[in-house]
């Protein structure tokens, strides 16, 4: 892919590639949170299924919806979409 092209550009191939090693990347990702959690489990600093359990307060959902909005808001952008998100 040429690194100065547009994504609305982009081909369907090219699209399904980069969307399959988001994937991975991913599925990487959640496999280290596992690794995490456990050893955290077994030194006694977690228990198993607190992440699980975890209610955020305010705060915490607060920043974690905005981050959600921008990630989603920027994707769009990238995508040639031009969302904007209402609460």
């Amino acid at each position: 892919m040429n690194e100065k092209q547009p994504v609305k550009d982009a081909t369907v191939a090219q699209l399904v590639t980069v969307t399959l090693r988001l994937a991975m990347e991913v599925s990487v990702l959640r496999d280290r949170l596992r690794s995490q959690e456990a050893l955290l489990a077994k030194a006694g600093l977690l228990t198993a299924g607190s992440v699980d359990a975890h209610q955020p307060d305010a705060a915490q959902l607060a920043e974690g919806d905005g981050f959600r909005r921008q990630l989603i808001e920027g994707i769009a952008a990238d995508l040639g979409a031009g969302v904007s998100l209402q609460v």
